[in-house]
């Protein structure tokens, strides 16, 4: 997957809510900065998202970290709508993770959305579902 097509899913997601915010623009500038993308061009993904089919990758670490970004955009407002849920289980299960370990990754952000997750519980999911 290329850094700006892992931005547009985040942009995507960000206004899944119908709502985007200064702290969902924050992460998602740091995000691209991690990744190498330029401000500007995060910031004109921003304004013209594009979802299309995706160059996943192949290995587990990528996907994971993938599927991470997502969660954390997802809680950084401190809301989590119907809308967000849908497309972590859209991306989530298409980067190859079941439906109850996205579950259990979204019950945790839930129940930590208003402070930090714990390194050890999100391992602990991993963990339960690796094979």
């Amino acid at each position: 997957m290329q850094p700006e097509e892992l931005i547009s899913i985040l942009v995507h997601l960000s206004y899944s809510d119908r709502h985007f915010d200064t702290s969902e623009l924050s992460y998602i500038l740091s995000v691209g900065r991690h990744l190498g993308v330029k401000d500007h061009i995060v910031e004109s993904i921003i304004k013209d998202p594009f979802v299309k089919d995706i160059q996943l990758p192949e290995a587990e670490e990528d996907r994971m970290t993938i599927l991470y970004y997502m969660l954390f955009l997802m809680k950084i407002d401190r809301q989590i709508n119907d809308g967000e849920r849908e497309l972590i289980h859209h991306y989530g299960f298409k980067l190859g993770f079941s439906r109850a370990q996205i579950n259990d990754f979204l019950d945790l952000m839930e129940h930590y959305k208003d402070g930090r997750v714990p390194t050890d519980e999100m391992i602990s999911i991993i963990k339960r579902y690796k094979n």
